[in-house]
């Protein structure tokens, strides 16, 4: 067999488990993360926890269409989403935030 061939092959059977490997290392940090978030806590906590929001939505304002989570409206002024973009099922953490910038309510979404 050639090196070429060979190393057609070793991708071909990596690049499942790689993807399965990474998606799967997303949803955990993501889990373990969530879970030191608390009602009561500052976005910027949540943000030091969590990292940076894979996008944001605020009240009257973008929507993210997915996950079928209704829209923000006070006392929601803003939701922070953390996505697992590489999951076929539709992943995510979604972070509700009020006024003052505090956490009001989190929820954890799979959507198929």
């Amino acid at each position: 067999m050639s090196k070429i061939v060979k190393v057609l092959v070793a991708a071909i059977v990596l690049a499942p488990v790689l993807y399965i490997t990474s998606c799967g290392a997303i949803s955990h940090v993501h889990d373990r993360d969530f879970a030191y978030v608390k009602d009561g806590d500052m976005a910027p906590q949540v943000i030091a926890v969590m990292g940076q929001p894979s996008d944001r939505e605020w009240s009257g304002g973008r929507r993210v269409p997915a996950y079928g989570a209704p829209d923000c409206t006070e006392p929601c002024v803003q939701r922070l989403w953390y996505l697992n973009r590489l999951s076929l099922v539709g992943e995510a953490w979604m972070i509700e935030l009020n006024r003052q910038g505090r956490v009001m309510r989190t929820a954890y979404i799979v959507s198929p």
